[in-house]
């Protein structure tokens, strides 16, 4: 494959399963060093300016007479420097232990920078309590303010809930600062670690941090019903329902299971998680009620860019169906949710 060919579409896909296969099993054991993809353009590709001596002799290209009036004028703009990113305080080292963990306000930019010369870099431990329940927005900004660090955060609560993230869950691959929107349940503590995913330190090498409470990102009809692990114990699902569901625990299973009448032409089964904040990656898959054969599953969206599961069915006749929602990657916490919403389609 030429070096300016296109990617396959199934290129994200395996290098994201092959860096979070990696992420988890040096979570596991010892740290390691996240690599850097890099992805050049075509230059030459670049559309190309006619020059000047290609002008319209036929136009009138001379600039237009000085009205007098300073607005007119190139020295009306407003030429003061733009203003610096955001930073309502900074860190206090040290903070590089759960024992030195900084306590910092909500709702506010918490900013400092990876120092240090040590093999693990410069972590950074902040810690926060919300005053009430709803839901977290926790997130990072490096890259998007010029940085060099590249950073991942760790987010865990006094229950010993904790979920990893190191690009911006809620766009996806295009942010590789760190973001999640999830449930806060409980009031207590929460304790957020910023590190920098190759352990790279120095000047430039700079992060923003801000936890807020936020509204739901999503909205549904019932929440699941646990336990729910096996097809025996699926929970029942209407066509045109929204379930709010989690992978609450490391390989959890969440079983539905759903009627499809006769009169419709397919089943559009649709899935929110990644897309709108949550750690999860979700997939599912469709058995036959009666019989247990797999019929069909979802790991994606319409593109394979997108995480989570938006899969059309097409139906000739009545049938009932049980649906298994897990994390592809067998990931589980608190935090880890998803909605999943079923329509029927009638057939025209």
């Amino acid at each position: 494959m030429s070096p300016l060919s296109p990617l396959p579409l199934h290129v994200p896909r395996l290098l994201r399963r092959a860096l979070r296969s990696a992420l988890r099993s040096a979570l596991r054991s010892a740290p390691t060093v996240a690599a850097l993809l890099l992805l050049s353009g075509c230059q030459s590709c670049r559309p190309q300016l006619p020059s000047s001596d290609d002008a319209d002799t036929r136009v009138d290209t001379s600039p237009p007479p000085d009205s007098g009036d300073s607005a007119d004028s190139a020295d009306s703009g407003d030429t003061s420097p733009p203003l610096p990113p955001r930073c309502d305080h900074m860190e206090v080292e040290s903070n590089n232990s759960l024992d030195l963990s900084e306590p910092i306000t909500m709702e506010e930019w918490w900013c400092g920078g990876f120092a240090g010369d040590g093999a693990l870099g410069d972590t950074e431990f902040l810690n926060f309590s919300p005053l009430q329940t709803g839901w977290l927005s926790v997130a990072v900004e490096a890259s998007s303010r010029g940085s060099l660090a590249d950073a991942q955060i760790l987010l865990s609560d006094d229950n010993g809930h904790a979920v990893f993230v190191y690009d911006g869950v809620s766009s996806g691959a295009a942010s590789s600062d760190p973001s999640m929107v999830v449930p806060a349940d409980q009031l207590g503590n929460y304790t957020v670690v910023v590190a920098e995913t190759g352990y790279l330190t120095g000047e430039g090498y700079d992060w923003a941090f801000m936890a807020s409470l936020v509204k739901p990102p999503v909205v549904w009809d019932f929440q699941e019903t646990e336990d729910n692990d096996s097809s025996a114990e699926a929970n029942a699902f209407e066509l045109g329902e929204v379930v709010f569901g989690k992978m609450d625990r490391t390989a959890d299973r969440d079983w539905y299971r759903v009627v499809v009448p006769d009169g419709l032409q397919s089943v559009h089964f649709n899935v929110e998680a990644y897309g709108s904040g949550s750690p999860a990656n979700i997939q599912i898959t469709v058995y036959d009620a009666a019989t247990g054969a797999r019929k069909f599953a979802s790991y994606h969206g319409v593109i394979d860019y997108d995480l989570d599961p938006d899969y059309e069915q097409k139906v000739t006749a009545a049938t009932e169906w049980t649906v298994l929602v897990e994390d592809e990657f067998d990931s589980g916490s608190a935090f880890n949710w998803y909605t999943l919403k079923i329509v029927g389609v009638p057939a025209e």
